[in-house]
Formats: structure tokens, C-alpha cells, sequence
């Protein structure tokens, strides 16, 4: 396996991306963009992906840098009460019963607008659990390319929305300008003890199927020491937005070989279907914020239908609880990764096929 994944060709391509990458981020960094190092290699690696620009940022990079991205994620809850925390399974239980109802409204949408059959709408219209879905995508007869495309265009449609709807529509204030000012810088006892725990806890766990493991894993390390009161102090800026490149760097790579026109037509289709998804995000974040108290915006990110670090990233990025949308990501993956191959199975029933 890595005798294929570090031939001289894909290194090469890796190399470029990195390079197109960071390029994104100082671009981003220096026009103030929010998340720059996440969001300037997101789009120039897309556009370089569009061109036919050889650029890869394969996913067993990022997943392995998704280390980085836990423990960040996990300074979140450096002081948090456990009060807050408390409120968090009748929002959790919100983010289970939001899916079904987004998903059977977005199924609507691309099975009767976007004209898919009904696999790959079913598939397209999922949110979350994008490597979970599109696997058992070509077992349940969608299109693969379509679902991949959907779902992988759906996180690039949220990152871009998250921020326009916090600061235009809700009103939030931007971010400083250094979101790491002011932080004090961990400790090397406390960062060794950490990581040490992050990867025992790794070893631990590397067959109970839990999903992004490396990033779940040090997540609830640094929950854990940090609530604890045993480690204090923030990861080095440096480190975290070298995480940051290859998450960005590796979404904006998945659109390879994609020929422009139909990324914009199929764009246009995943665009409409986002907006159903974010609709009913939006109902139900403002539903439970009225019965909890909890924060309307984090409860909204928590509820998006983006990937669980982008979606972090950017709680993190405007001051809402990274840390509590972390987890309602984390537990809504649990979810899609439970009754995905439970309606594999049913397919397969309804089909008269062997159960696979």
C-alpha cells in the first residue's frame, strides 16, 4: 500500500498541492480571510484541481494530520463548566432526529429537481459521513462519481456559507486579526503527556470501528486533561495551520478531472440541495436553542451539514464552542456510519439480493 501511495508520480503531484496550497494561504492570510490557511488552499487547489494542474493531497494525509486538528479542537474545552456540558445530549438527540427529516427533504430535491435515480439521490442527500456514504454508494446502484461529487462540492458550499451567514446575516463580529493572540503556548511535559495519551488511546480504540479515529481520539484526550485541570496552553500557531493547509489543501483536491462545465452545472444542483440541508439546520439549531439556551450560531455548525474539523475550524474562527460542535459531528457520523449499511441491507432485501 505505500509502495503505491509514495510512488515518484503522486509525491510529485503531493509536493505541487502543498506548493498551490500555502500559496492559497499566505494569499488569504494577507487579504484578513477568516480560516486562511484552511480556506486559501481550499480554492486554490480547487482551481488548480479544475485546470488539470497535477496537484493531489491524497486523504491518508489528511486523516494522519488530523492529529493536529484534535488536540486543537480539544483546547476548546480548556475551563469549560460542566454545566454547559450537561445541555448537550438534548442537542445531540437534535442532531440524530435532524437527519432523517434533512435528509427525506433533500432526497425530494435531487430525486424530483436534480433528476437523479433514487440511489444516488438517497446518497447525495446525506449529510455527513462523506467516506461512510460514498463506499456503499456503488453497493446500493448510485453513481459514485455523482455522490462523491455532491457531498464533496456540499463542505465546500458550507465552509463558504458558514461565515456569510454568521457575520452578514446574524451579525456576529469578525475575528481578530490574530485569532492566536494572547493564547499562552503549551508546555513540552504537557504536550508530550497529550500526544502520549492521544495515541494510546488510538491503539486502544483501532478496532472498534469508531470513524476519523485520529482526529476523535485526541479530541477526547484533550478534553479529558484539560477539564481534568492536569495540562493548560495552546498548540503552536505554526503547527496548527500546517494542519489547517493539508485539510483545506485535500477538499480542494477531490475535484480532479472535473471539466468546468459540468462542476458548474452540477455545482448549481448541489447548491440547491445544500440549501435544503441548511434550512432545516437552521430550524431545528433555532428549535433547540429556544429549549436549551444554548448558543444559536454553534448549535447552527453543529448542525451543518459540513465535515466535522471545516465546521470546528470555523466555530473556532468566530468565537462559538468548537469543542460542542466537534461532538454533535462526531455523534451524527456515529449515526450515518450505523444506519448507512442498515439501509444497504434494506435495499438489498427490497431487492432480493444476498445480504453483503
Amino acid at each position: 500500500m505505500w509502495a503505491d501511495r509514495l510512488t515518484r508520480d503522486k509525491l510529485n503531484k503531493l509536493a505541487f498541492g502543498l506548493f498551490v496550497g500555502a500559496i492559497g494561504g499566505f494569499v488569504a492570510e494577507y487579504f484578513h480571510v477568516p480560516l486562511a490557511w484552511m480556506l486559501g488552499p481550499l480554492f486554490f487547489c480547487m482551481a488548480a484541481s479544475v485546470a488539470g494542474l497535477p496537484v493531489l493531497v491524497p486523504m491518508w494525509l489528511r486523516g494522519n494530520f488530523m492529529l493536529i486538528i484534535g488536540l486543537f479542537l480539544g483546547e476548546s474545552f480548556q475551563g469549560m463548566e460542566v454545566e454547559a456540558i450537561l445541555r448537550w445530549p438534548i442537542s445531540m438527540a437534535g442532531a440524530v432526529l435532524y437527519m432523517p427529516v434533512a435528509t427525506w427533504l433533500a432526497y425530494l430535491y435531487y430525486r424530483y429537481l436534480a433528476r437523479e435515480d433514487q440511489m444516488t439521490a438517497i446518497c447525495s442527500s446525506i449529510p455527513g459521513g462523506l467516506t461512510a456514504v460514498v463506499l456503499i454508494s456503488g453497493s446500493l446502484g448510485a453513481d459514485e462519481r455523482n455522490v462523491a461529487l455532491a457531498q464533496s462540492l456540499r463542505i465546500a458550499f458550507v465552509v463558504c456559507m458558514a461565515p456569510v451567514v454568521a457575520f452578514g446575516l446574524m451579525g456576529y463580529a469578525p475575528p481578530a486579526m490574530d485569532m492566536y493572540e494572547g493564547q499562552t503556548l503549551i508546555s513540552l511535559p504537557d504536550l508530550a503527556l497529550l500526544v502520549g495519551s492521544s495515541l494510546a488511546l488510538m491503539w486502544l480504540l483501532r478496532n472498534s470501528g469508531i470513524p476519523i479515529l485520529p482526529m476523535v481520539c485526541p479530541l477526547i484526550a484533550s478534553a479529558a486533561l484539560r477539564l481534568g485541570g492536569f495540562i493548560d496552553g495552546s498548540m503552536p500557531h505554526w503547527l496548527v495551520e500546517i494542519g489547517l493547509l493539508v485539510l483545506g489543501a485535500g477538499v480542494g483536491t477531490r475535484f480532479a478531472g472535473i471539466p468546468v462545465r459540468r462542476l458548474l452545472s452540477f455545482g448549481a444542483l448541489t447548491f440547491g440541495g445544500t440549501a435544503v440541508l441548511m434550512g432545516v439546520a437552521a430550524v431545528f439549531a433555532v428549535i433547540v436553542s429556544a429549549i436549551t439556551g444554548l448558543e444559536l450560531i454553534a448549535l447552527l455548525l453543529a448542525y451543518a451539514p459540513g465535515g466535522v474539523a471545516e465546521m470546528s475550524l470555523i466555530a473556532f474562527a468566530i468565537d462559538a464552542d468548537s469543542g460542542f460542535v466537534a461532538v454533535h459531528h462526531i455523534v451524527r457520523i456515529v449515526f450515518v456510519m450505523i444506519s448507512v449499511p442498515l439501509l444497504a441491507a434494506w435495499v438489498a432485501r427490497s431487492r432480493g439480493e444476498p445480504n453483503r
